[in-house]
């Protein structure tokens, strides 16, 4: 029997698409959950007769471990505000905790294998998909379940555009052959569906050359505000975050590391580092010292906002809006970053952010801004009030809500306002 077992699995490896693999986990995960009867769908609330908007992606939300699971939870906050989410992951790889969050703000849960059910639902006006690998999977099928749902291609970044540029740096070949795949996916899936999700303008701007019929909203990562936390005389250190198992994350802090830290240490003896992320690799490991301290996950990075002096985000690649830089800036932090990390946020450098490419460039400016308490109060103010302007939840709702309920046949939302 394990022979068999096993035979059919290195067949499936052998001939099936990534999305396809993924679509099957999905479906196999499900039956396993009914057959032994652990199925954790939370009963959703009396909801009467809302939209309902199916919502599919890989994983459940760990808001606490990655940019873009905040960014998907407060999605799917913002939408059950008014319609009835139901949310299909086709993974979970951590604990139920993070359902139960989803289940606290009225959001159900349901399995793959239950997605024509779902989607055959009176009630059922759209059907988001988030990542290229699900759009991939699932955007014939739902046309095939019910023609008449509207599709939402949520990219989360644009993969083409993040793996050309890794290339540039690169030359990897493999990393060139995905991006010629990616971009073809993408376009496909685009144009497939009825409305597109990019996380930055940047991003927006290349889908719509790519893609030329299909309506593109911009929905970036989104930050309630916090409380500043301590003064420039009460902090010390420079802080980094992110989850390591996203390349860009991994080669940024390795660039800073080797290229840029050094220079700062000339200039500033006594500047320590943390780095908090999960899926630490060995490389970072090694550097983890007095001077280093490479925590790994943390579950609440709160405290270390509150206490450090500046936030770096040192990254050479990516798409996207980077939901890091967008957390310090709401707790007051001033960042130090690239180019391809101020993407998204329509940052001023010396005036809401310090921004730089070169290592010496880069050095400079985290150096000055640790010394120049000027310099530091006036980016601290102007991140806080740049984030309240355009990236908190109030804000964001409104592309969010109306984008989704144009598309659908639904009257837009009108704020008080």
């Amino acid at each position: 029997m394990n022979t068999t077992r096993n035979h059919i699995k290195e067949a499936l490896g052998r001939n099936l698409s990534l999305s396809s693999k993924l679509f099957l986990k999905g479906l196999f995960a499900g039956f396993k959950r009914l057959a032994v009867g652990t199925v954790t769908t939370a009963p959703p609330p009396e909801i009467g007769d809302r939209p309902r908007i199916i919502v599919f992606d890989e994983r459940v939300p760990s808001p606490d471990r990655d940019a873009g699971s905040g960014r998907m939870f407060m999605i799917l906050k913002t939408l059950a505000e008014w319609s009835h989410v139901v949310f299909v992951p086709f993974n979970r790889p951590q604990g139920i905790e993070y359902e139960r969050a989803l289940w606290k703000e009225g959001i159900e849960t349901a399995d793959a294998v239950d997605y024509r059910r779902l989607l055959k639902h009176k009630n059922v006006k759209a059907a988001i998909v988030s990542r290229p690998s699900i759009g991939k999977a699932l955007v014939r099928r739902i046309r095939r379940v019910n023609p008449e749902v509207k599709i939402v291609f949520d990219m989360v970044d644009t993969h083409f555009i993040r793996l050309e540029r890794e290339y540039q740096l690169t030359g990897s070949a493999i990393t060139f052959k995905q991006a010629k795949r990616y971009r073809k996916l993408e376009q496909r899936i685009g144009e497939a569906s009825d409305l597109i999700w990019c996380a930055s303008v940047e991003d927006k701007q290349v889908m719509a050359r790519e893609v030329l019929s299909t309506r593109i909203e911009v929905v970036p990562t989104i930050h309630p505000l916090h409380d500043s936390g301590k003064t420039f005389e009460g902090r010390r250190d420079l802080l980094f975050v992110g989850n390591f198992a996203h390349r860009p994350n991994n080669d940024g802090i390795i660039f800073f590391l080797k290229e840029i830290y050094p220079l700062i240490r000339k200039a500033i003896s006594d500047v320590n580092l943390d780095i908090i992320g999960d899926n630490v690799s060995a490389e970072i490991s090694a550097y983890h010292s007095e001077q280093v301290r490479v925590r790994g996950y943390v579950p609440d990075i709160g405290p270390y906002l509150r206490a450090c002096r500046v936030f770096i985000a040192p990254l050479r690649f990516g798409a996207g809006i980077k939901g890091k830089v967008g957390e310090a800036m709401s707790f007051g932090i001033p960042v130090v970053t690239t180019s391809i990390g101020a993407e998204g946020f329509g940052l001023t450098d010396e005036l809401n952010a310090m921004v730089a490419d070169t290592p010496e460039a880069f050095a400079a400016a985290v150096t000055r801004l640790y010394s120049d308490k000027a310099l530091w109060d006036l980016l601290a103010e102007n991140s806080r009030f740049h984030v309240e302007k355009h990236f908190t939840p109030e804000v964001i709702a409104h592309t969010i809500n109306n984008s989704i309920r144009e598309v659908s046949g639904l009257k837009p939302i009108i704020n008080a306002d």
